[in-house]
């Protein structure tokens, strides 16, 4: 069981089972999270817990979207 509180001390603690070798990823993925919502906390104070999480999921989808679209675009030029 992995308990992502250390890294998103602004939510409750989350307990995850996980396999061992997959913590550290998850950890690492909590902390980048955590990381964005301070960000997006920083531009709207007056946002809540929740509404600040959301609002740093929806950054991280969308720049995993542009992520996943350049390297379509890379697979399809280099296919030419």
């Amino acid at each position: 069981t992995l308990s992502l509180h250390d890294a998103l001390p602004i939510c409750r603690d989350y307990k995850l089972r996980t396999a061992p070798q997959h913590a550290s990823g998850l950890t690492e993925a909590a902390l980048q999270l955590n990381e964005k919502i301070s960000a997006v906390r920083q531009r709207g104070r007056n946002l809540s817990n929740e509404q600040a999480a959301v609002l740093a999921a929806l950054e991280l989808s969308y720049d995993l979207l542009i992520e996943r679209e350049m390297l379509v675009q890379q697979l399809e030029s280099s296919r030419l």
